[in-house]
């Protein structure tokens, strides 16, 4: 569970970082001896999905409010990252500190 909460307050201290971050394509990361291309936009998480579930975030996309695009687009992108969800959350999380260049490491 405090890994769980860690993960939270990192994800929250990237939302509240202050200016846009730009990302050309999935951003790479290593992780447990592996190495993970991470989709991160709503571009290549869509690309990254397959159909039947592309179609639903299509939907969830173009419904969503302003303030929950961001948890939605990690909630899709989590659903492409092989592994155990707690290893999942670490793995994108390393991607989004790589890609604003926060620069804290995770699990």
């Amino acid at each position: 569970m405090r890994r769980v909460r860690a993960q939270d307050g990192a994800f929250a201290a990237l939302d509240r970082e202050a200016g846009a971050h730009r990302v050309s394509g999935p951003v790479e990361v290593e992780f447990g001896g592996e190495t993970f291309q991470v989709p991160l936009t709503v571009k290549d998480v869509r690309a990254a999905l397959g159909e039947e579930d592309r179609t639903v975030f299509d939907r969830e996309i173009s419904a969503a409010a302003p303030n929950t695009i961001g948890r939605l687009l990690r909630r899709w992108a989590l659903v492409v990252i092989p592994g155990d969800e707690l290893d999942r959350r670490d793995v994108l999380l390393l991607a989004e500190q790589r890609a604003t260049g926060a620069g804290v490491s995770a699990g």
